[in-house]
């Protein structure tokens, strides 16, 4: 059965939704969530404060909002990885799939997988952290069940999968944020690109049986 379609009202709080989003968007990129005021979103979105209120309740509304897109599209990058006979070969695609989506959506990579650079009142947005720990739980869960698999065929040593995929989650994420720092040890894109390029090779060598 076909949608109905929208009436002008609906397409017009469909457009003022997406406009807040895309303010809030660029501003928490930009200068993090703790630091964007309500105030900020609705003069970027060019609609009035109580139109933030009235489609998000809160700030923690818009960027509940926003870490559903971005972990949507997380998954996305991570399914997109090729299925590979070798397990092994699917957790190093894994990587790479996780380096492209930091490359290519860097304001979703950064609401989803460096939420902790984020300062936070006491307490935290406790839907938001839920929200990203049960679904970024899933898909390092899903990337450690094929480490587990390359161990049971014989084609990685005997480790425990699950240290293991907590090293190379965090190693992922570790190298990725260096190209946040504010000093001369920030790396670009490229060297981001590199230094993952090589700790693949070196984690291949020293995985294989």
């Amino acid at each position: 059965m076909d949608e109905p379609t929208p009436t002008r009202g609906q397409r017009r709080k469909a457009r003022t939704a997406e406009a807040i989003l895309a303010a809030s968007r660029e501003l928490f990129f930009a200068q993090g969530v703790a630091r964007t005021t309500i105030d900020e979103i609705a003069a970027r979105a060019d609609v009035s404060v109580g139109s933030v209120y009235f489609h998000f309740r809160s700030k923690d509304g818009v960027h509940l909002a926003l870490v559903e897109e971005a972990l949507e599209v997380n998954e996305r990058y991570m399914r997109d990885v090729p299925g590979a006979a070798s397990p092994l070969q699917r957790v190093l695609d894994a990587g790479e799939a996780y380096l492209r989506f930091h490359l290519e959506r860097p304001d979703a990579f950064r609401l989803v997988a460096l939420r902790i650079l984020e300062p936070t009142a006491e307490g935290g947005s406790t839907d938001v952290e839920r929200r990203i720990a049960d679904r970024v739980e899933r898909l390092v869960g899903a990337v450690g069940n094929d480490l587990q698999a390359a161990v049971d065929a014989g084609e990685a040593r005997p480790i425990s999968a699950e240290d293991g995929m907590r090293f190379l989650w965090g190693a992922w994420n570790g190298v990725i944020a260096l190209s946040l720092r504010q000093d001369r040890l920030r790396l670009t894109d490229d060297e981001v690109r590199r230094a993952l390029d090589e700790g693949r090779a070196i984690i291949e060598r020293g995985l294989r049986a």
